[in-house]
């Protein structure tokens, strides 16, 4: 009987411990817009959105310090809509030939955890220990798959996974 326990047991901490991995191990990052560092704005490589980007202090610290970004360091992109014409293409502003803001279309968020690379395999699939959430503008979960967010990042070994790492130790 105390076998039979202990097995179940364990099996419930294993398959908590699979629950957890995924987007839903972050949570939304309430007030980021106040307590993080908007470090970067930018046209997404689509030419269709544009985005601004936020970095909480672990992440700017370690990255100032060189090297690999700290468990805790938390990225988030806010993807705005662009302006566009009658036929649904992006309008540039005349003066400065740049995308004009829309609304927000989402948030998406990148945080590392020790450990949380472990869940995914394959090369494409791990991207350090980082997990990858989006929510809409309301703060309430995107239901996306984020593999082609891991996919597109997985090349980036040599600078912690992150397309501004640069921008993030200025």
């Amino acid at each position: 009987m105390m076998k039979r326990l202990m097995v179940t047991g364990a099996l419930l901490v294993v398959a908590g411990a699979a629950a957890m991995a995924g987007p839903e191990r972050i949570e939304f990052p309430k007030g980021y817009e106040t307590n993080f560092s908007n470090y970067m704005n930018a046209e997404r490589q689509n030419k269709k959105q544009l985005a601004r980007f936020y970095a909480n202090d672990i992440a700017i610290e370690g990255a100032k310090k060189g090297g690999e970004l700290p468990d805790g360091s938390i990225l988030i992109m806010e993807v705005y809509k662009v302006k566009t014409n009658k036929d649904g293409e992006p309008i540039r502003s005349k003066n400065l030939d740049r995308l004009i803001r829309g609304e927000l279309a989402a948030i998406m968020v990148k945080q590392k955890g020790a450990g949380w690379g472990k869940d995914y395999k394959g090369d494409k699939m791990n991207v350090g220990d980082w997990e990858f959430a989006g929510f809409k503008a309301d703060g309430s979960r995107l239901d996306k798959n984020f593999a082609d967010c891991r996919s597109c990042h997985s090349e980036l070994k040599d600078s912690n996974f992150v397309f501004s790492q640069e921008h993030l130790a200025k």
